[in-house]
């Protein structure tokens, strides 16, 4: 079988992408994109046999019933997301709690990286999103013609920006309290008055794998159903060959004789990784991750985007269910 699949280029994908780890049964060709083509081009036409997406996405479409595809547990993308909320610090925000009644930038309120922010500050610090007022819009750049918001529950305030207003410069001038981004937006870098929720974040995240065990999943990998029914052993097949793609990677990180990272203290960091979460730190399969997973679900309903918290029967393909 040819199968075309879209990932990222990461050292957990790479062996893969240069074939050294074959999927069984196929012919595979892998397109390494940027992340919001991939999502766009599998969510709008579903162009791929297989694609890394957004969890987060990829769930809500899942209890909408609008998508082609099956998920795998195969966690492609992962990250702890204190760092990703920004806040100003001359608003008396000195704690999560502090954030009730404020107004908050989001680039878009259902992305998974938004989503595992506001479920950290619910869970951890009994701040519900219902709490805060949300306005949606670009953050650095503008980036899209229109911004369209996704149906959500009575009760939820979300707002969309104003034609032309980046969510940095609002942020700046004062017209946001605080904005969640994945990435440092520009105010960050730029104004003093614009500083993280969580100055040391690297401690908090620490401390919240500790209490939880859970690091978040941004992305997974889904496969078309169609396909996946017509060849019964094709999810197990894909699986099978990230994972061992993922081993590979993990192996390489260990490598104190030649470091094959260009980081000096790649091992020192490994070890102190593999101390607080274990050694096989970044699992794929269910039942590693079954916490993890049940998150997003859980989010998208608390978040007011969905009516009922789906169960992992709906996202994984059923051979996937047992690994």
């Amino acid at each position: 079988m040819r199968l075309t699949i879209a990932c990222a280029d990461y050292d957990r994908t790479r062996p893969v992408i240069d074939g050294r780890v074959k999927i069984e049964g196929c012919n595979a060709h892998v397109l390494c994109l940027d992340h919001e083509e991939m999502f766009v081009r599998a969510l709008t036409s579903a162009e791929f046999d297989a694609s890394e997406l957004s969890f987060g996405r990829f769930a809500l479409n899942v209890a909408s019933g609008t998508t082609p595809y099956i998920g795998l547990p195969v966690l492609l993308s992962r990250a702890f997301r204190h760092s990703a909320i920004y806040i100003r610090n001359d608003r008396g925000i000195a704690t999560p709690s502090d954030l009730r009644g404020r107004t908050l930038g989001v680039r878009d309120y259902s992305n998974t990286a938004s989503l595992v922010a506001r479920g950290i500050i619910e869970d951890e610090y009994s701040v519900r999103a219902s709490e805060i007022r949300w306005v949606v819009g670009d953050v650095d750049h503008p980036e899209r013609d229109q911004i369209r918001l996704p149906p959500i529950a009575e009760g939820f305030d979300v707002s969309i920006a104003a034609k032309g207003r980046l969510l940095s410069d609002m942020l700046a001038c004062g017209e946001l309290d605080g904005l969640i981004d994945f990435q440092p937006p520009r105010c960050y870098l730029e104004h003093h008055r614009v500083t993280r929720l969580f100055p040391d974040h690297e401690r908090d995240e620490r401390a919240y794998f500790a209490r939880t065990r859970i690091f978040p999943i941004m992305h997974v990998l889904v496969l078309r159903r169609d396909l996946a029914e017509r060849d019964p052993a094709l999810a197990m097949n894909l699986y099978r060959a990230f994972d061992e793609a993922r081993r590979i990677a993990m192996r390489d990180l260990w490598s104190p004789g030649a470091l094959k990272i260009s980081l000096p203290w790649t091992s020192e960091e490994y070890r102190r990784t593999v101390d607080l979460m274990g050694a096989d730190f970044w699992s794929y399969g269910v039942s590693a991750n079954r916490d993890a997973i049940a998150c997003i679900p859980r989010y998208i309903r608390s978040q007011g985007l969905a009516a009922r918290a789906l169960a992992l029967e709906e996202l994984f393909e059923a051979s996937t269910l047992s690994t």
